[in-house]
């Protein structure tokens, strides 16, 4: 009797743990908490996003159809000086160019020619900067350009210090807040412009003459719109 009693507890005991288990195994796993991402940027409504200022390059001479010729270079004949500019099409600047200018000066030193482009070079938007691509034979000379703001005053912005270079190089010029650029009104556009480009030859004027070389390409702007007043005042 004893060892009967023995066997069923010893049954029990061996068949428990099973049962124990498949109770788990059939207990449903427990979810987890969904978490909440928080909104990207991108997915907010267009309204309320930020508005961001579009910079774009555009061309103000690509000295690809405009005729440029003697008449458009002026300087002071002191003794034996002679000046010549002409549209070239060996070697441009960059790979989508065809033309450019050329200007050559006999100068024994310390003269400035001056070119006036045959067309306005006109800025009638806000201008961040000016470029030009310029081609240099170390002749030490200055390039620079005189720029018309909107108060129709005038300045000198130098592109090249000094050109002791050899071959194309890309210069660009920042337009800073002396260079007045802002309409009187909003809604009554003004506009920039460029006046001429100069080049200023240095060295002493003891030296005998000798002709410098130097060529001009793609003159871009990096412009932006003008704020404009939408409101109306008819009310």
């Amino acid at each position: 009797m004893n060892k009967k009693i023995f066997l069923a507890v010893l049954a029990t005991v061996l068949v428990f743990p099973l049962l124990y288990s498949q109770d788990k195994e059939k207990e449903p796993a427990k979810k987890e908490p969904t978490k909440i991402e928080p909104a990207k940027k991108e997915d907010q409504p267009a309204s309320e996003k930020p508005k961001l200022t579009v910079w774009q390059e555009v061309a103000l001479e690509d000295f690809e159809t405009t005729p440029y010729t003697d008449k458009n270079i002026f300087y002071n004949v002191s003794s034996d000086q002679e000046a010549k500019v002409a549209i070239r099409d060996q070697l441009p600047a960059t790979s989508t160019s065809k033309k450019y200018l050329g200007l050559k000066i006999k100068t024994r030193g310390g003269d400035m020619v001056i070119i006036r482009p045959p067309k306005e070079l006109i800025i009638d938007k806000f201008c961040r900067a000016i470029s030009f691509w310029v081609y240099g034979k170390k002749t030490y000379g200055e390039v620079s350009f005189m720029i018309q703001d909107t108060k129709l005053l005038n300045h000198k912005l130098i592109v090249v210090p000094t050109v002791d270079f050899l071959g194309w190089k890309q210069f660009t010029v920042k337009i800073d807040k002396r260079i007045l650029q802002e309409d009187d009104f909003l809604n009554q556009k003004k506009t920039m412009k460029i006046i001429n480009i100069q080049y200023r030859t240095v060295g002493m004027k003891q030296k005998p003459s000798q002709w410098e070389y130097i060529y001009l390409d793609d003159i871009t702007v990096t412009v932006r719109e003008r704020y404009d007043d939408k409101q109306s005042d008819e009310w």
